[in-house]
């Protein structure tokens, strides 16, 4: 393995001569075997031998070693070529991966983040409160950015060394010929080398169960190896065959017996690496385009609702669906294929859907046939509910998820769509969502990731999240397509109630709310239906940033049930404050431009501290020191956030440090498409550690009670028009101005959030 400090202290100059030396063997060889400069050459040599007139034992031997001695030549061309290419790119590669590491450890340092010689991060500059040390100390999420950023050009640079290595050894295996096949390249190589790898899999493979320690890891770190690599996908997939990858996941999961590994063991922590990687393995074989892979999805798809039985006789014989859905947790699977499964599934689940025989519930959990088929057992990932493993799937595949969400299953009156299926909870003939010992349905948890993916366009695990771009038609339609999904979701999750009724989803509801935040603001600032006259739509660039009115009520509704509870909140009410300062930036050049989208930010604020003050009143009315606790961890949250919020400026992009409650982490994306391409990037909301004991508190004893908790809200809200007024030198009459349209627009929108006033007062 290449370390970090190997790659930074690589020297390529050998490697540099070594390619250079072989571009010159390789012309010489090239002359020796064709010919070109008029002398001596294999294959004249070899017209010669083919064209004279041999006798006896010549004839049969003399002649035959003659001519097969001259084809020797043109092997050893190949294999000259072969060698060089791979030398070459080898270099190249190297090289880059070299300067990408230097790049990006100089890029950290300037943020005081050291990498040392394996790779790992950490804080290396001194505290805030030394003079001369950074203003803000980088966040634990930008630390571990900066491993993985670090982590991937290692991962990198050892594949091409691995290929490269490999490749080599291929070439100096034969003592006494020369290859009369080569390598174009190094992806020419890695291919080869996985469809060699894939052979020796299924050979493995067909042990199943009877797979030693040493052969389950062996098969791991092969399949580790080859995870983005296409040709071994296909080659392992097709030639273990539908039945056959079905049946070894099956048998390799829960030998039974007696032989089930326990939790706790090192096999079922193996089971878990082998689980994911298979499933990446299996994934990537789906998008492979050839007659035998679409044979392959589509037998699989027939299998779904077959008993898959255990090689070894056990009575257990889980659905297909079951078998193959633990597998289906990582990794992009097809687009197509995660649709059609995903319909037969449904239509299966609702067909087998029995008032005496049970729901989901009694269909997937197999009481009397059961099987240990996810690893690790208990862990975050879905158990037993393939449909629960399904969102998984679609979590990963933004694309898959818009369509699936889009489609149905039945006919005439039995037609239900996916939609109000899996998600309108009361509606008629929706799911009922099997639920654990304690009464949760942690499926819930899943559907908002496959929400979350759709809406927003990208894996939502995806710890770098990337803005999808809107510079094609293509672009745009995709774009149009997830805020029409946005808008059911705003309009259905519109209550507090309808959300806390699917345990698990409001996170994924306020990484989406972050997601269209630009949306959110377009659609509230439409009071009275003014906002044709009062041009939202080149206020907020609805054109160029694709814009969807959620409608006023429905944006209202969600942001109101979403800032009721402390983590989502948190989540949106910082997402509000840079996509306010944002819009200030991009109407920079024009003061009353910049200070009326501060002002309808402020709005948007007032009514999220309305909503959360008003569901803390609610929660512990009963009990005085418990509201004000809450109301002065909300006052303690609207400080921090707003010191740490982003200055005003045309193109400023900064990071906010976001405490998230309690010890719990996230990492928020926001896309800022703005008016006029003043800002065009993505802030990435960096997390930190809630400091319980308040470390990061420069200001007075806490504060509780009500109304200093609204005031610590009011001053978040005017934090970035205070910015923008002492960077412009506004007059405090000028100012005094603005305040007071502020102080409107704040207790507007905190009357928009209000349902209540006397609840739990």
């Amino acid at each position: 393995m290449v370390t970090c400090q190997e790659l930074q202290d690589l020297n390529l100059g050998k490697l540099g001569t070594a390619v250079t030396q072989w571009q010159e063997m390789l012309k010489k060889l090239v002359t020796l075997a064709d010919g070109g400069d008029g002398g001596i050459n294999a294959a004249d040599f070899e017209r010669k031998a083919n064209g004279a007139d041999w006798k006896g034992d010549n004839a049969a031997v003399t002649k035959e070693f003659t001519t097969t001695t001259a084809r020797q030549f043109d092997d050893m061309v190949t294999e000259a070529r072969s060698i060089h290419k791979i030398l070459d790119e080898a270099h190249t590669d190297l090289k880059k991966h070299k300067e990408d590491l230097r790049t990006t450890i100089d890029k950290w340092t300037k943020r005081y983040i050291y990498i040392d010689e394996k790779g790992s991060a950490m804080y290396s500059g001194p505290p805030r409160e030394v003079e001369g040390g950074p203003k803000e100390q980088p966040s634990q999420d930008e630390v571990d950015q900066a491993a993985r950023e670090v982590g991937r050009i290692l991962e990198a640079a050892n594949e091409t060394d691995r290929i490269a290595a490999r490749a080599l050894r291929t070439h100096a295996r034969s003592k006494y010929d020369f290859d009369e096949k080569g390598f174009s390249g190094l992806k020419d190589a890695d291919r080869q080398q996985g469809i060699e790898d894939a052979d020796a899999m299924v050979k493995l493979a067909a042990k199943g169960d009877a797979m030693t320690d040493a052969e389950l890891k062996r098969f791991n770190e092969i399949s580790r190896h080859h995870r983005d690599n296409p040709a071994f996908a296909e080659r392992f997939a097709t030639r273990l065959g539908p039945e056959g990858t079905l049946e070894f996941w099956r048998s390799l999961a829960d030998p039974g017996h007696g032989r089930t590994p326990d939790p706790d063991s090192d096999r079922a922590k193996t089971l878990a690496k082998v689980q994911d990687n298979l499933g990446i393995t299996l994934a990537n074989a789906t998008r492979v385009d050839t007659p035998a892979m679409q044979e392959w999805k589509n037998r699989v798809i027939e299998l779904g609702d077959d008993p898959i039985k255990h090689p070894n006789g056990m009575p257990s014989a889980p659905y297909g669906f079951q078998v193959l859905g633990p597998l289906m947790t990582e990794g992009k699977w097809d687009t197509d294929f995660l649709n059609k499964y995903g319909e037969k599934l449904i239509a299966f689940e609702r067909k087998s859907d029995d008032p005496v025989l049970g729901g989901p519930d009694q269909l997937w959990e197999n009481r009397f046939n059961p099987a240990q088929l996810s690893y690790p057992p208990g862990g975050t990932k879905p158990d037993c509910d393939p449909v629960a493993n399904l969102m998984e799937a679609l979590g990963h595949n933004p694309e898959a998820s818009v369509r699936f969400f889009e489609g149905s299953t039945g006919s005439g009156k039995d037609s239900i769509s996916n939609w109000d299926y899996l998600v309108n909870k009361d509606g008629e003939g929706a799911r009922a969502w099997p639920t654990d010992d304690d009464g949760k349905t942690t499926g819930y948890k899943y559907l908002g990731h496959a929400l979350e993916a759709g809406t927003l366009g990208y894996a939502y695990d995806d710890k770098d999240q990337p803005v999808p771009p809107l510079n094609t038609a293509e672009d745009k339609a995709a774009r149009d397509q997830r805020t029409l999904l946005m808008d059911r979701v705003v309009d259905h999750y519109s209550t507090a109630d309808k959300i806390d009724k699917q345990d698990g989803i409001r996170d994924s509801l306020a990484n989406m709310a972050v997601g269209h935040i630009d949306s959110l603001n377009y659609s509230m600032a439409d009071w009275g239906s003014t906002g044709e006259a009062t041009g939202r739509d080149r206020f907020y660039g609805a054109d160029a940033s694709r814009l969807r009115d959620f409608g006023e009520t429905g944006a209202t509704g969600f942001l109101r049930a979403l800032a009721s509870d402390e983590g989502s909140y948190e989540t949106v009410s910082v997402a509000q404050q840079v996509y306010g300062t944002s819009t200030m930036a991009a109407h920079g050049d024009n003061p009353d431009d910049a200070m009326n989208a501060g002002l309808k930010s402020v709005r948007m604020h007032g009514l999220l501290d309305e909503a959360r003050t008003e569901a803390i009143g609610k929660e512990f009315a009963e009990d005085k020191d418990k509201r004000n606790l809450e109301l002065e961890k909300q006052g303690e949250w609207r400080k921090f956030a707003g010191e740490a919020a982003v200055g005003v400026g045309v193109g400023v992009a900064t990071a906010l440090i976001v405490p998230t409650g309690g010890a719990a982490l996230i990492a928020v994306p926001i896309a800022l498409e703005t008016v006029g391409g003043a800002i065009n990037t993505q802030i990435s909301v960096d997390t930190l550690q809630w400091l319980k004991d308040n470390e990061f508190d420069n200001h007075d004893d806490s504060v509780t009670g009500i109304d200093k908790a609204k005031q610590d809200g009011q001053r978040n809200a005017m934090t970035p028009l205070v910015n923008y007024a002492e960077a412009n030198g506004m007059t405090a009459k000028e100012f005094e101005e603005w305040v007071m349209k502020a102080e409107t627009k704040y207790n507007d929108g905190g009357d928009i959030g209000d349902t209540d006033d006397a609840r739990g007062w």
